[in-house]
């Protein structure tokens, strides 16, 4: 509207001020009470965003305990510096005694002494075998192979994969290899052999060699024989039966299985070139550098490779720390495996064993702690929710405040829906009141701690079914799920806050009507500004003629004052 600042002074009527206050008064009659709906919408769409993150968050809690992954924790007790014991989700809760603990060993083979590591290894050329875990590499050497040179050659092969070889300077110009196996265990007992005899005797480990087989699985005895292979290694002899159709590889496999013979002796096939196999037996543990006697009982063997046939190495390669596995009792039963970490002895439980003749009594429980801090969780999202609910729907006559909700019949039913469910009980009398889940008069949520240990120590089982639920499976493979009190309030929560639910609806509706509110309070504005104008071109025209007509009385009266004057003249 046009700002007409000489308004109403032909008239001293027709004024601005009275055009504004004639506008005022029907903006308060028809813009104003749209600005307060639309008013209204905002402040109802902001109190739904908070309740809808409120409900989200509240469902959350509730989803959680719904989770049947939730019940399945476990916490283990009975740990200390000799035993330590983990246990998965899932595992069945359980008690165990370990006592009696050998831990499982690496093997470590050291040389004798050099004087540097330029030393040269060997007169001439051949090729070692590195035996371990029943794997064999052969490292070529020559006349010119220095102690480093053997060090980078291991390194590079694939027997790096098995063992660690280093050099270690011992003294003054004195070094000594070391080989170390990566991994513990029995079978992982280091042996070097030469195929050529010009290798070192420092770094020969002491084996007896037999002679040579086409192939590994060849037999070992004539057809149509059987007998008795005797194996004696400084006074531990032990009796190993054989026919015609044992093989090379079998008699190894039963020299590293035998309960006697296992543990000091390790047994391994060694190819020193095109259909030359031989078997190799190491000294092990106590019996290192011993030597070895193998005898025939019944002159079933081909003598000339097994028993005559055979040679001894006189290499000095010293085991320093024998390859072992471990053992101990577990509830009383003697076990052995070949590494510190066992984890097939119970579904979901792994012992790592830490020290030697340690002990420790243990027992797998129901870890209820993340249980009770989820039901803390959900007591807090529900108060929480709750006293705002009550607070836009509820009416407090003391304070003269009505809720934004007030009346709508959607958003209050919310809480009430909740709230059935949650003192819900069902045919068994199961109840959430009954694990320490309570509603006072007032509407307020508290968990009672004592009642919740309650119903966990009669049976965590039940309790975590009446929560997240139970699946059976009956005799035709037919799986039922029966919800759990959890589960049911997820599923309404979830119809409340999903992309069509209630509240989502409810906003739209809400946009709806804000939409529709600004709409029509910028028609009947716009309506309002119009007619305005319009009056006020009225007005200044109206004045005009006001003005004239004045101007023309005030010439009239003027003339008269002037003739009154000269007739009293």
């Amino acid at each position: 509207m046009a700002v007409i600042n000489s308004l109403g002074i032909g008239s001293g009527v027709l004024t601005a001020d009275l055009i504004d206050k004639l506008k005022n008064n029907e903006k308060s009659a028809t813009v104003t009470p749209i600005e307060t709906k639309i008013t209204l919408a905002t402040q109802k769409q902001s109190a739904l965003d908070l309740l809808s993150s409120l409900t989200t968050a509240f469902k959350s809690n509730v989803s959680a305990l719904s989770q049947d992954t939730l019940y399945q924790e476990r916490t283990v007790s009975g740990n200390n510096d000799d035993v330590s014991v983990t246990a998965a989700t899932g595992t069945a809760t359980q008690s165990m005694t370990i006592s009696d603990v050998n831990l499982a060993t690496t093997n470590v083979q050291q040389s004798g002494n050099f004087s540097a590591k330029t030393d040269k290894i060997a007169t001439g050329t051949g090729t070692l075998t590195i035996s371990i875990g029943g794997e064999n590499v052969a490292i070529e050497y020559d006349a010119g192979t220095s102690l480093d040179d053997l060090k980078t050659k291991i390194t590079n092969s694939t027997a790096n994969d098995d063992l660690t070889a280093s050099i270690l300077q011992v003294g003054e110009d004195a070094y000594t290899f070391v080989l170390t196996s990566k991994e513990t265990g029995q079978d992982q007992s280091i042996t070097i052999t030469d195929n050529a005899g010009h290798l070192d005797t420092k770094l020969l480990s002491n084996t007896h060699k037999s002679g040579s087989f086409l192939a590994a699985d060849d037999f070992i005895a004539g057809s149509g024989t059987s007998g008795n292979i005797q194996i004696d290694i400084n006074g531990v002899t032990q009796d190993l039966a054989y026919d015609d159709t044992t093989t090379l590889t079998q008699l190894k496999d039963m020299i590293n299985s035998d309960e006697t013979l296992k543990s000091v002796i390790s047994a391994n096939i060694v190819q020193e070139g095109d259909n030359d196999f031989k078997l190799v037996l190491t000294p092990i543990g106590a019996q290192s550098g011993q030597s070895i006697s193998i005898t025939d009982s019944a002159a079933g063997l081909d003598g000339k490779i097994l028993t005559t046939g055979s040679t001894t190495s006189a290499g000095t390669l010293n085991e320093v720390q024998a390859a072992s596995d471990s053992s101990f009792k577990y509830n009383g039963i003697m076990i052995s495996r070949s590494s510190n970490t066992i984890d097939d002895i119970a579904t979901g439980v792994s012992i790592s064993l830490l020290k030697n003749s340690g002990s420790a009594n243990i027992n797998i429980s129901q870890d209820e702690q993340p249980i009770v801090d989820e039901l803390k969780n959900f007591v807090t999202s529900y108060n929480t929710l709750q006293q705002q609910l009550s607070s836009m729907t509820g009416t407090d006559l003391e304070a003269g405040t009505v809720g934004i909700f007030n009346g709508d019949s959607s958003i209050r039913n919310i809480g009430r829906e909740i709230t059935n469910l949650i003192t819900y009980s069902d045919l068994n009398g199961n109840s959430l009141a009954a694990h320490g889940i309570e509603i006072d008069k007032t509407g307020t949520m508290s968990f009672n701690l004592e009642d919740f240990n309650t119903k966990m120590d009669a049976s965590a089982t039940d309790l975590g079914e009446f929560f997240s639920g139970k699946t059976t499976v009956d005799s035709n493979d037919v799986a039922t799920h029966t919800d759990g009190i959890f589960e049911t309030i997820n599923d309404k929560l979830y119809s409340y806050t999903k992309s069509n639910g209630l509240l989502y609806l409810f906003n739209q509706g809400l946009e709806t009507e804000f939409e529709s509110l600004s709409q029509q309070h910028d028609k009947t504005l716009a309506i309002l500004d119009a007619r305005y104008e319009l009056m006020t071109k009225r007005f200044i025209a109206y004045d005009g003629v006001i003005s004239g007509l004045n101007a023309q009385a005030s010439a009239l009266t003027q003339q008269i004052d002037m003739a009154l004057a000269a007739a009293k003249a």
